[in-house]
């Protein structure tokens, strides 16, 4: 697991690690991720992405599924 400067927020950490899982930068988990869901397994996690995202972004996420949406293990 990484480690990240103490004086970062939660939520800069959250996109962080959800950027590494999805191949994106944090600032881009930051403008078009819409929601982080726990996928019911208890295992993973569903992210959603906007509408909006623009398709040079959404081409960076592999297996990302046709409604804006990819499953991913474990963030923490």
């Amino acid at each position: 697991m990484e480690s990240y400067p103490l004086d970062d927020n939660e939520q800069g950490q959250s996109n962080r690690q959800i950027g590494n899982a999805v191949g994106l930068a944090p600032d881009e988990v930051e403008l078009w991720v819409t929601a982080l869901v726990e996928d019911g397994s208890g295992m993973g996690y569903v992210v959603h992405f906007s509408k909006r995202t623009p398709t040079e972004v959404l081409a960076k996420v592999a297996g990302l599924g046709a409604g804006r949406t990819l499953n991913i293990g474990p963030i923490d």
